[in-house]
C-alpha cells in the first residue's frame, strides 16, 4: 500500500493543504475563517484554529497519515552556514550565535536544527562544511502540534518554507539546477535562490497582496475586501492602474537586485527561471514587470506538481513539507 502523507502551509488568509500518495499530489486551498487571520496571527487563537483545522480535515476527507508543516519566515529561521569540523554537541552550541540576531531569550528556549550540504567548491571541504540551519522556538513547536492533535491530526515533522522548497525541487528532480522562487504574500513579497541542496539568498520586501487591494480600493471606492475580489478577478481594469503597474515594476527591482547578488557573489552558479507561487502567481501585470525587467524565464509551478494544475503555485511549501514527512 503506497503511504500518504500531508503537508500544511498556513498564509495570512489562506490555509494550503498537501495530499501526497505515492507520486501523486492533491492540493486544497481553503480560506482561514476571518478570527483567525490577519491581526490574530498566523495561526490565529490555539482553539479556534484547531476547530477550523477539525472541519476541514472532514469537509475534505483528508486521510490519515503524518502530517508535516511548513513555518513561515516569522516562525523559523534558515540560512546557510559553514561551520569548521566539530562535534555534534559543539555544533549546537555554535548555532546559537549564528542566529543571535533571531533568538530571543535564552538559547535552551529554541530547537536547532542543520542539514549538511554537499561542498560547493569554494570552502576548505576539510575543515568547514556548508549546511542549511534553521531555529524556531519549542513554544512555537509545541502549540502547533497540540492544535494538530486536537484537529485529529498527527504533526511529525516541522520545517522553515525554505527547507520545504529545497525538498520539492530535490524530489522533482530539480535539485541540481538554481532557481528563484517569488512568493507574493498579502503583506510581503518573498524572494528565495534556491541552488542545488541550498538556499543561497532570500529578501523580504514590505509590498505584497495589500497593496494591490489599495490601489483597487483607490479605483473602485469599495472596500478592501472587496477591492482585494476586483483585483483577483482582473475587473474594472484595477490592474491596469499607473500605481497597480508601480507596485508590480518595484518588485521586480528588488527581483533582480537579488539576483545581481547571486551572480555577483556565486559566480559558477546558474539560475534556470523564476517560479512565481502564492496569491501573485496569476497576476498577469506582475508576469509582465517581471518579463520586462528580469532576463529569465517565468517557469509554471505544475512543473513542479504535475498533478495539481492551477493550485500548484499555492501548493508548493504544503508539497514540500509533505515530501520531508515521514
Amino acid at each position: 500500500m503506497e503511504k500518504t502523507r500531508l503537508g500544511f502551509d498556513i498564509g495570512s488568509t489562506s490555509l494550503k493543504i498537501a495530499v501526497l500518495r505515492g507520486g501523486a499530489s492533491r492540493i486544497e486551498e481553503v480560506r482561514l475563517p476571518e478570527d483567525i487571520t490577519e491581526e490574530t496571527g498566523t495561526a490565529g487563537p490555539p482553539r479556534l484554529f484547531a476547530q477550523f483545522l477539525k472541519r476541514t480535515k472532514k469537509e475534505l476527507s483528508l486521510p490519515r497519515g503524518p502530517a508535516a508543516l511548513a513555518l513561515p519566515p516569522s516562525q523559523a529561521f534558515c540560512r546557510l552556514v559553514t561551520m569548521p569540523r566539530m562535534t555534534t554537541e559543539q555544533l549546537f552550541m555554535n548555532l546559537s550565535y549564528e542566529f543571535s540576531d533571531f533568538i530571543q531569550g535564552e538559547a535552551d528556549q529554541y530547537y536547532w536544527d542543520y542539514a549538511v550540504c554537499a561542498s560547493d567548491g569554494e570552502t576548505d571541504e576539510a575543515r568547514e562544511i556548508p549546511m542549511m540551519a534553521a531555529v524556531a522556538a519549542k513554544k512555537t513547536l509545541a502549540e502547533y502540534t497540540r492544535v494538530f492533535a486536537q484537529a485529529g491530526l498527527r504533526l511529525k515533522t516541522v520545517l522553515p518554507q525554505e527547507m520545504a522548497l529545497l525538498q520539492l525541487c530535490q524530489a522533482r528532480g530539480a535539485g541540481a539546477d538554481g532557481f528563484c522562487f517569488v512568493d507574493l504574500g498579502r503583506r510581503f513579497t518573498r524572494i528565495t535562490l534556491v541552488w542545488r541542496d541550498r538556499v543561497q539568498a532570500t529578501r523580504q520586501i514590505a509590498l505584497g497582496g495589500q497593496d494591490l487591494d489599495a490601489a483597487a480600493q483607490n479605483r473602485t471606492d469599495a472596500d478592501a475586501l472587496r477591492s482585494g475580489a476586483y483585483a483577483a478577478e482582473h475587473d474594472r481594469g484595477v490592474l491596469t492602474l499607473p500605481a497597480t503597474a508601480e507596485i508590480c515594476d518595484r518588485i521586480a527591482v528588488e527581483i533582480l537586485k537579488v539576483i545581481n547578488f547571486y551572480r555577483f557573489t556565486y559566480r559558477s552558479g546558474t539560475l534556470n527561471g523564476i517560479y512565481l507561487v502564492g496569491g501573485g502567481a496569476a497576476l498577469p501585470l506582475l508576469r509582465q514587470s517581471i518579463e520586462n525587467t528580469v532576463d529569465l524565464p517565468l517557469l509554471d509551478p505544475a512543473e513542479l506538481l504535475p498533478e495539481a494544475g492551477e493550485r500548484a503555485a499555492a501548493g508548493v511549501f504544503a508539497a514540500g513539507a509533505a515530501m520531508r514527512g515521514n
